[in-house]
């Protein structure tokens, strides 16, 4: 039997584990090939196909009992029913289809940084009850022939202290302003911050909070402390609610993102971009967009002309460069004017021998 097949077959499989459950009376080929076809599972079947999975179901640890019912013609038949043991014990809530269950396991993957969250803990216990409505002969099988996924880089569990991310969701959960000591990418050392948390955002195999920055008492409130921060929970040391409650936000998290390609937000505006890609870069730049909103015109040299609306220079810098000369900015014109000048930078920093690197401490010169 080829894969797909196979993975046909244990679809069928958990659906008629669903159905037999749910049957008052033992059910005939005809009967389950028609719940079948009722569920979108199959469009036509044999009564031969149909034994062979019944069949498999036994191998696999569920009970069932074979025994004659007569056809509304008054002939008898095979039928089939579930009885108290092994398998009908353990059926405690409706069976998952086998796409459900891949798909789990490939959430579990992706969950992997959110490890010691309520997020974690609640995929845990519905793979709890999915274990619940298959045998674990039945599950190791799914497992051994399920279709090849590999996430990657693939990130560690646990990564963040459970006492910190739950302190964290409490916050969000209950509008709680938040004490974190954090430490940003220009502090040499931790600093003590109040933060009024939104959201947490999963990006990259991290995780951010999605927060406003509570000024200190006696500071005058500035436009930064109004726009959405990011803090990176890799660089929090400590989260501890406080008591005070706060009115979240107009906008939402996810809309505020809307028109950013990182985590990057800036207090200037956003501004419109067209950008030219050649043919030999064209299909990358579309299915690896450089913005979600991107707009795509197809040229007749097979490049493609992008228009974005609203998008960040400090965002789109470092992709324009990593393009090279297959991207051509046409507007904005001072763009233009940056990327020249930088290239210009490139093109002296390598047009001569490397430059001698600086001893480091400890090392043995020659």
């Amino acid at each position: 039997m080829d894969s797909i097949s196979r993975h046909e077959q244990l679809l069928r499989v958990f659906h008629l584990i669903d159905i037999l459950f749910g049957a008052r009376q033992p059910l005939t080929a005809a009967d389950l090939k028609e719940r079948l076809r009722s569920r979108g599972v199959i469009d036509e079947m044999s009564d031969r196909n149909i034994r062979r999975d019944i069949d498999f179901l036994g191998k696999f640890g569920y009970a069932l009992k074979a025994t004659r019912k007569r056809t509304p013609r008054g002939t008898a038949c095979s039928a089939w029913e579930l009885v108290p043991g092994k398998g009908a014990e353990e059926l405690a809530a409706p069976a998952v289809s086998l796409p459900e269950l891949l798909s789990l396991a490939a959430a579990r993957e992706f969950l992997a940084p959110l490890a010691g969250t309520f997020y974690w803990r609640g995929i845990a216990q519905l793979i709890a009850k999915v274990e619940k409505v298959a045998t674990p002969q039945l599950l190791a099988y799914a497992e051994a022939h399920k279709d090849g996924l590999v996430v990657h880089p693939k990130p560690s569990d646990a990564k963040y202290a459970s006492r910190t991310l739950n302190a964290v969701n409490r916050a969000i959960r209950n509008s709680l302003e938040l004490t974190i000591r954090y430490t940003s990418l220009a502090d040499a050392r931790p600093r003590r911050s109040t933060i009024r948390p939104e959201a947490l955002v999963l990006y990259d195999g991290s995780i951010y909070i999605a927060a406003h920055r509570v000024p200190a008492t006696g500071s005058r409130k500035s436009a930064a402390d109004t726009a959405i921060r990011f803090y990176k929970l890799d660089r929090v040391t400590e989260a501890r609610p406080t008591s005070r409650v706060f009115a979240r936000g107009g906008a939402s998290v996810e809309s505020l993102l809307a028109d950013s390609m990182t985590m990057f937000r800036s207090p200037r505006p956003p501004r419109r971009y067209r950008i030219r890609v050649d043919a030999e870069r064209a299909r990358w730049a579309c299915e690896r967009p450089f913005h979600p909103r991107q707009k795509a015109r197809r040229q007749a040299d097979g490049g493609v002309v992008l228009e974005i609306e609203r998008a960040w220079d400090e965002e789109m810098l470092p992709q324009l460069l990593g393009l090279g000369g297959a991207v051509e900015v046409l507007e904005p014109a001072d763009v233009r004017q940056l990327l020249a000048a930088e290239a210009q930078r490139i093109v002296d920093r390598h047009g001569g021998r490397p430059a001698a690197l600086p001893a480091t401490r400890g090392s043995r010169l020659a």
